[in-house]
């Protein structure tokens, strides 16, 4: 009797231990953590971003090079990007507002022959990483989404084809009668990422609109994420481009690289600005992997602007047909500082 009185005593003892939270999270770190995927909680970037012109032979009369400048970013108060340094050489032409952000302008005269000219952008950037802990039970419906982001983010802008009957018809069978903003989100990205295949070999020239991906089925970073801001916006979500660099930590490069800012309504009132990168598996959630030089404000010109940075006049029998002036743009790693504090991205088989 005695023995069996001790047995239960060491299981009462175990049991009112399991309850502890000390315990609770150690079982939980031990049991769960090797399947979760963790990243540095913040990093610190340096890095170089060149802009290079080469008048390949013949002769550029006169030619300008524009972009906008590093921000910090803080959508919906979250904070996360923080611009520490930044510098130019050589300095740009003029430096002025445009449509609300701090651009940089370089312009440049004759340029001849093997002559090359070239931009280059040092930054030191801090990118903290952020989960959004929203799910059905949380967001609110379509209706509760603010007039301004549907009047800016529900129509048609440059490769973002909506009103179109392939596009209409995909976002109708993804979200069908549901009103939950993150369902229809969920949805529409797991359809992009199970159904569209990044490309080979890159694809050079401008972004495939959402009509050609969807029909192609083949898309890479822009491709992808325009098709994903056209589904989300004929469903009635305001989606739109955010458009920067992406860091590679096994190979230390950057290179560019685009993805979706969306937002969700919250039940009890207000919302949350949420990352959206299906090239990534990226569903509400920022890794401190990328920095952003521009967000959509849903003007396609505007849009069309950041894709254009290098505008030029030339003399055109001073080519070969075919040819003329070449433009590049390069990121070039410095330095990577990772913090040794991790954020859980949940599991790794979700």
């Amino acid at each position: 009797m005695a023995k069996i009185l001790g047995i239960l005593a060491v299981i009462v003892i175990v049991i009112v231990l399991l309850m502890t939270p000390a315990v609770q999270n150690l079982i939980a770190e031990t049991l769960f953590s090797p399947f979760e995927e963790k990243v540095p909680e913040t990093a610190v970037f340096k890095l170089t971003r060149g802009l290079q012109v080469a008048a390949n032979g013949g002769t550029i009369t006169n030619f300008t090079l524009d972009t906008p400048s590093l921000e910090d970013l803080s959508p919906g108060g979250t904070v996360l990007q923080q611009v520490l340094n930044t510098s130019e050489l050589p300095s740009a032409s003029s430096s002025a507002s445009r449509y609300g952000v701090p651009w940089l302008v370089w312009q440049h005269g004759e340029l001849k022959g093997v002559q090359t000219y070239e931009v280059q952008m040092s930054y030191e950037v801090r990118v903290n990483a952020h989960v959004w802990d929203i799910d059905a039970g949380s967001s609110a419906n379509l209706s509760d989404i603010p007039y301004p982001l549907k009047g800016a983010y529900l129509h048609d802008e440059w490769k973002i084809v909506v009103a179109n009957p392939a596009i209409e018809a995909k976002a109708a069978s993804l979200v069908g009668q549901e009103k939950d903003v993150y369902t229809n989100l969920y949805s529409i990205y797991h359809w992009v990422v199970d159904n569209i295949r990044y490309p080979a070999s890159p694809r050079l020239g401008d972004p495939a609109t959402s009509v050609d991906t969807l029909a192609s089925k083949v898309g890479d970073c822009d491709d992808q994420s325009i098709l994903f801001c056209a589904l989300a916006r004929a469903a009635g979500i305001p989606a739109w481009l955010q458009l920067g660099a992406l860091f590679d930590p096994t190979d230390g490069s950057w290179n560019g690289h685009g993805w979706v800012q969306t937002y969700i309504p919250l039940v009890g009132g207000g919302g949350q600005y949420v990352i959206i990168d299906t090239v990534n598996h990226d569903f509400l959630v920022y890794k401190p992997n990328r920095i952003v030089e521009y967000t959509d404000d849903g003007n396609e010109a505007h849009l069309h602007d950041y894709y254009y940075s290098f505008s030029y006049s030339y003399v055109t029998e001073s080519y070969s047909p075919g040819q003329g002036p070449e433009y590049l743009e390069t990121f070039t790693s410095v330095s990577y500082q990772p913090s040794q504090a991790k954020v859980s991205l949940g599991s790794i088989f979700s």
